[in-house]
């Protein structure tokens, strides 16, 4: 009886693939757009090798934990994996309707990613599988782009200044080529028979690609070497060194390839396949380097004989394994979430339209691109200065007026003030002004979610919407509120309002079940919202750097 159980029980392979293609499936739009950042030369398009390199620790870990296909299946892995589904289905249904646009600009998609692994892996291996397997599902955090993009705001405008001081020393002493003046050894002036070219030594070119590259890789590598924490992280602190290192001599190669073989040998061969040789031999000269740190390697075969003998490791009587008659249930329930949460992970491209390929915003501030679509008339009308204290130092608010033009002023004449406030500092935007205890919250397409209310003064009652994005300005990022305001009898003939998915709109469902509707001109409320919508979709379809 029990060799037959044990001959139903399902080995771990399968398992582990019906996991990786559950996580695959569920997060098919956010991993692709980690997948389209590899086409550019950004310090964050290494970050679709994260998914790719947590695949394989998984199946290492299985292979060096050999007992987690002999683990128990108990009641208790509903509980545990009910939790994560909840928690990954939750932040990505909700989570959009909360944060609007900076949902996505934080990339909190891909925060819930390992939640949603460590579910798979609870309901197909057991809760404690969680132990052996807790590398590779904490590696997938390492796929956070936001993280890199808080630190590189500090630190690239140094680690580039810094490689180029560094160029600028070597060239020195090698004279290969002549510095521009005036460009503080950022640009290089390089001769090759009669012909001369400008060479710029770029945020691109500074290394920091090739180091969030090593950076993923060598944490990964940390998982197959034996030897104390602090010996493997100096061994991976030096290595990054050797990156370093390596890209200064990269950049000099190109500048002498240019001057002995020409532009084209040096920018159209040399170039594009540099940076990939030298992060590939900075790596093998690191694992040269072991011994220096009194490390090993560890092959995935390699047991951990410390676990084996403890009762993490306790196979279960065979019935009580993984027998497809366990399984069914927890595939179900796999399954279900995974087509669930594929439903909200395809409706963010909604909330990723305004956005560039490397995650910053490209759509440019209202007061440099006042643009509301073709039916609607802008005129800028003033500056309020007096805010700047509330908003901060370098924070703006411009006012304008907008009228329909056209045939839908023909629907329902009536004016509305717009109010854009910019400000370096998102929080400046939570404290003042424009918001009441009886907002609702309203979709306006494109991912964002706004805030519509109506107040009563002595002498008239106002509809008002309010929104926050982020946007571009001078090559920086800024926080965006815009303010519509409209005190009207009229009541504009209705037209269809956009949405940004089915998923969003049952998420504000819920989150304004309580709220009160009192509204004594919804037309008009309805015509303030399809302005919103037309500004915000006139102005990503006029995306640019301003």
């Amino acid at each position: 009886m029990a060799s037959q159980a044990e001959g139903l029980r399902v080995p771990a392979s399968p398992r582990l693939a019906t996991a990786i293609v559950a996580v695959a499936l569920g997060y098919h739009f956010s991993l692709q757009t980690l997948a389209s950042n590899w086409r550019y030369e950004t310090p964050l398009a290494d970050l679709v090798l994260v998914p790719a390199v947590a695949v394989l620790l998984l199946v290492a870990a299985s292979r060096r934990h050999r007992y987690v296909a002999f683990l128990r299946l108990g009641r208790v892995d509903f509980l545990v994996g009910g939790l994560l589904l909840l928690a990954s289905l939750a932040f990505l249904t909700v989570g959009p309707a909360l944060w609007s646009k900076y949902f996505w600009a934080m990339r909190l998609d891909l925060l819930t990613l390992p939640l949603f692994a460590a579910a798979g892996v609870v309901l197909l291996f057991g809760s404690r599988a969680l132990v052996p397997f807790w590398f590779p599902l904490a590696f997938l955090f390492l796929a956070w782009p936001l993280p890199y993009l808080a630190l590189l705001e500090h630190v690239l405008g140094l680690f580039t200044t810094t490689t180029a001081a560094a160029v600028e020393h070597v060239n020195a002493l090698a004279g290969i080529a002549t510095p521009v003046a005036g460009s503080d050894g950022s640009r290089y002036l390089v001769e090759h028979n009669g012909q001369q070219v400008v060479v710029s030594v770029a945020s691109a070119c500074s290394g920091v690609n090739s180091l969030v590259g090593f950076g993923i890789i060598g944490a990964a590598a940390l998982w197959f070497i034996r030897g104390s924490v602090v010996r493997r992280v100096s061994w991976l602190a030096l290595g990054g060194a050797l990156v370093w290192a390596l890209n200064v001599g990269r950049i000099l190669l190109v500048l002498l390839t240019a001057r002995r073989l020409g532009e084209h040998v040096a920018f159209d061969v040399l170039h594009p396949v540099a940076g990939i040789v030298t992060l590939n031999v900075a790596f093998l000269l690191a694992l040269a380097l072991l011994p220096l740190f009194r490390l090993r390697r560890r092959w995935p075969d390699d047991d951990d004989g410390d676990v084996i003998d403890t009762p993490l490791a306790r196979s279960a009587p065979p019935m009580e394994q993984a027998t497809p008659r366990r399984l069914a249930p927890r595939l179900i329930l796999l399954v279900a979430a995974a087509a669930t949460l594929a439903l909200a992970d395809s409706q963010l491209q909604s909330a990723a339209s305004g956005f560039d390929a490397t995650g910053r915003p490209a759509v440019a501030a209202f007061a440099d691109r006042p643009l509301a679509g073709r039916n609607w008339d802008v005129r800028r009308l003033q500056s309020i200065g007096w805010a700047t204290p509330y908003y901060g130092r370098h924070s703006s608010w411009v006012r304008y007026r907008l009228r329909p033009a056209g045939r839908l002023a023909r629907r329902g004449h009536f004016t509305v003030w717009a109010d854009a406030v910019l400000s370096p500092n998102l929080g400046a935007l939570d404290f003042h002004g424009f918001k009441v205890e009886t907002a609702t919250r309203v979709d306006l397409g494109d991912g964002i979610v706004g805030q519509l209310f109506v107040y009563r003064t002595a002498h008239s009652r106002w509809h008002a919407l309010a929104w926050e994005w982020p946007v571009l300005r001078h090559g920086k990022v800024e926080h965006e509120r815009i303010v519509l305001l409209a005190s009207s009898l009229t009541r504009p003939a209705a037209r269809s309002q956009p949405s940004s998915g089915a998923v969003t709109s049952r998420a504000l469902a819920l989150l304004d079940a309580r709220t009160k509707d009192e509204d004594a001109n919804p037309e008009l409320t309805g015509a303030l919202r399809r302005l919103g919508s037309d500004l915000i979709a006139a102005r990503i379809a006029r995306k640019g750097r301003a």
